[in-house]
């Protein structure tokens, strides 16, 4: 039996168990130094996320996400609705938003994940003996190493660093009086707010992205953003104060990679750890999740190797890179005609259900074949 490490206990290295524990016979091991925390984080899943999430029997968690009808935009220049876009001409895949940890709890219970997981740390991995080395000094050899453990790995070559995008994330939860099925994207003057409900208890999460060249030296995203109401609430419409009841809002430098990198040898590096971009597309979960099916789908076929690997994800990756920086430019417009043109824009491919599929199809449309 082939044996496989899996570096990281994130959504990328928790769904890629899950689909080698239902499907295939693998001698698997997840090692994650961090147990499984209760905290409350929002991510949206779109439609080529939640088809492969279909796969592992994800309508069991019904009750705890949330199917996502329609995306309204707003222009906070002006004070003014734009329009909707309407996600309903696919009843058949889902875009959904829930609590990151709430999805991880699901896999880990449903395929018994825990009998997998070591709770030890990885200081290095060998090329050269396709093998990790542990805090301890031991030595563990494998047939594959998929390293999933986030932008901020350790264990990539050193010519692979994250760099500072030169914008924040202050990101949050928050109740409201009513139940919410659509999110809300609201473009400000070199910012924007995104808002989406995360399950049936009228609990929301919200990001919001702020242009900040100064870089915050933080060690890690439970930094807490003591001051973003007095920083925010001038910007921020009366409509949305209520992300202000947030009693912990946490700042998140935004890093991405030099470049895109998927490993050597037997090592593959997937999720954040091979292509951590900004997100203003709302593909972070979902391009995670694609990864994790793509090494399963070449598993599957006895097929893995680096080519066919990057085959199937680095064009489509680095399209949707170029995708989420675009839509910052666009999001973060003060200048009168850009906006108008803009606004424009976002409300002719709302109003029709066929320019709206066209506008997501690129991304939406991921095969499984």
């Amino acid at each position: 039996m082939k044996k496989i490490a899996i570096v990281g206990g994130g959504i990328s290295g928790i769904v890629l168990s899950s689909l080698l524990k239902k499907f295939l016979n693998y001698d698997i091991q997840i090692f994650e130094r961090y147990e499984l925390s209760e905290s409350v984080n929002g991510i949206q899943i779109s439609p080529n996320g939640n088809k492969i999430l279909d796969m592992l029997d994800f309508s069991e968690m019904q009750n705890q996400y949330i199917e996502i009808s329609k995306i309204n935009f707003f222009d906070l220049k002006n004070k003014s609705y734009i329009s909707s876009m309407k996600l309903d001409y696919d009843a058949k895949n889902k875009y959904i938003t829930l609590n990151r940890t709430e999805l991880l709890k699901f896999l880990i219970h449903k395929y018994r994940l825990n009998e997998n997981i070591n709770n030890k740390t990885v200081i290095e991995v060998s090329e050269k003996n396709s093998s990790i080395i542990l805090s301890d000094k031991s030595e563990i050899y494998f047939d594959y190493i998929i390293i999933a453990d986030g932008i901020f790995s350790k264990l990539r070559p050193n010519f692979i660093k994250a760099i500072y995008s030169r914008f924040t994330a202050y990101r949050g939860t928050y109740e409201t009086n009513i139940q919410r099925h659509d999110v809300d994207v609201h473009m400000g003057d070199d910012f924007h707010l995104v808002s989406y409900p995360i399950n049936e208890k009228k609990m929301n999460s919200f990001t919001l992205v702020n242009k900040e060249t100064n870089e915050k030296i933080i060690n890690n995203y439970n930094f807490e953003a003591s001051t973003f109401k007095d920083d925010f609430i001038s910007k921020i419409p009366p409509s949305h104060n209520d992300v202000f009841k947030s009693n912990n809002v946490k700042l998140w430098p935004i890093y991405k990679l030099n470049k895109i990198y998927f490993g050597n040898k037997n090592i593959f590096y997937i999720g954040d750890s091979a292509h951590g971009f900004i997100p203003s597309r709302a593909q972070g979960a979902s391009q995670a999740i694609e990864d994790a099916y793509a090494i399963y789908k070449l598993l599957n076929k006895n097929n893995l190797t680096h080519e066919k690997f990057i085959k199937l994800r680095k064009i489509r990756i680095k399209k949707i890179i170029k995708k989420s920086e675009n839509n910052l430019f666009i999001f973060h417009q003060s200048f009168f005609l850009i906006r108008l043109f803009r606004n424009l824009f976002i409300k002719i491919i709302c109003s029709s259900k066929g320019l709206t599929k066209k506008f997501n199809s690129y991304i939406f449309d991921f095969k499984l074949n």
